[in-house]
């Protein structure tokens, strides 16, 4: 375990960031659970990624967004309201975005495509890991021709960015995003970036053993 990880939790307000964090790192929500509307809280965990390794990340749950008055966006110049966009501090330190939105709720999605745009234009890491998670606290809409969940995923596909669909009444769902998330933010580091100091190394080491004989 190195570094800590910044990860910004962040999507429309009612959507379930918080009880899906609460879940995943505490285990302890229920239909029964009450949350107040968040302004801003943190929470540290020691998370294992694929490979075994146990990585700590630190997440950043924040002020759910008002959603957009004229649906997906149109225009990459739209103006949005400070209540529609992600604090710009976020946006100077996040390493990881988990994006969430309410599988019944059309909007939420919106949401997220809004932010998508505005985080790309606005984020002061060039590599930042993102993905999409879908909270699934109800049925589909049978009315509809495209549900919201098919929609985010053909969303995703397009941006190159995953996509689950999780229920925060489910612990053992949660596990998959951030499992996938710690480990993209902690990758594979190789020995040494520069070969050529390793062989000089164990060319002294040889020298110096000759030299003792």
């Amino acid at each position: 375990m190195g570094k800590t990880s910044k990860v910004v939790v962040c999507g429309m307000k009612g959507v379930g960031k918080t009880a899906i964090l609460e879940q995943l790192i505490y285990g302890c929500v229920s239909l029964k659970s009450s949350f107040y509307p968040t302004i801003e809280d943190i929470y540290v965990a020691n998370i294992e990624t694929d490979r075994g390794t146990k990585e700590r990340v630190c997440f950043y749950d924040t002020a759910g967004l008002e959603p957009p008055l004229t649906g997906p966006p149109q225009s990459p110049t739209m103006q949005l309201t400070a209540n529609q966009v992600l604090q710009r501090h976020y946006l100077g330190f996040a390493e990881g975005f988990v994006m969430v939105y309410d599988t019944t709720r059309p909007e939420s999605l919106d949401v997220l495509m809004y932010l998508k745009k505005d985080i790309d234009r606005n984020k002061d890491k060039k590599e930042v890991v993102m993905l999409v998670i879908g909270n699934r606290t109800g049925p589909d809409d049978v009315n509809c021709l495209e549900n919201t969940c098919s929609k985010a995923s053909n969303w995703c596909s397009k941006e190159k960015i995953r996509h689950f669909e999780v229920s925060a009444m489910d612990r053992p769902s949660l596990y998959e995003p951030f499992i996938f998330m710690t480990t993209k933010l902690n990758p594979v580091q190789n020995k040494t970036a520069f070969p050529q100091l390793s062989t000089l190394s164990k060319l002294t080491q040889k020298n110096n053993r000759s030299e003792a004989m």
